[in-house]
């Protein structure tokens, strides 16, 4: 096997894109989930890319059983964690515990790239995804 392709190497610009969920409070993200149990095979892991061009956003949200953190590689915003708000710029990091709320905002003019991960899931689904907005419906 070359050593230019591996089973376990992952890229962005060699992932789909994907919009995430929109309905659920992401809006105008571009996803690109690089490492998952269905890309590569992980079991407690998730890493990826998000390019949010200006004015996009991830709405407050939780993950149940993971938790995240999130690294500006460019641009800047502000992440959310609880009721926090964190400036971020390129460099910098932000801690998200488990089931904590949290969410981000692109409130520049030039697109924000981010890279994420998630410790002790290895896919949305296993992480779970709850918006504050349904927490707040069903109370």
């Amino acid at each position: 096997m070359s050593v230019t392709e591996h089973p376990y190497k992952v890229s962005p610009q060699r992932t789909e894109t994907s919009p995430g969920i929109p309905e659920r409070g992401w809006v105008d993200m571009d996803v690109r989930w690089l490492v998952t149990k269905d890309s590569v095979g992980s079991t407690k892991t998730v890493f990826g890319v998000t390019y949010f061009p200006p004015g996009a956003k991830h709405e407050l949200h939780r993950h149940p059983n993971a938790e995240e953190v999130e690294y500006l590689v460019s641009g800047s915003g502000i992440a959310w964690v609880g009721d926090d708000a964190v400036e971020l710029g390129p460099g910098e990091a932000v801690f998200v515990p488990q089931n904590a709320y949290h969410g981000f905002e692109n409130t520049s003019d030039s697109e924000v790239v981010m890279a994420w991960y998630y410790a002790g899931a290895a896919s949305l689904e296993d992480a779970g995804f709850v918006t504050r907005l349904e927490d707040e419906e069903t109370a």
